[in-house]
């Protein structure tokens, strides 16, 4: 019965070490694509600011 007890434990413990790695990892991804969209997202106003410039400036 201390052998089953113990293996659980030793499972758990295990299992939230092997969690938490995996979770810093898809959160640091996280982070690197929300900074891409972000600067995405502001690369397409400056050229929509642009255009709309231009096109004003045509008129």
């Amino acid at each position: 019965m201390l052998i089953i007890m113990t293996s659980v434990i030793v499972s758990a413990i295990t299992a939230k070490i092997v969690a938490t790695y995996y979770f810093k990892k898809v959160d640091g991804y996280v982070k690197e694509m929300c900074k891409m969209t972000i600067k995405s997202n502001e690369n397409t106003l400056a050229t929509l600011h642009r255009l709309q410039k231009n096109s004003s400036q045509e008129e």
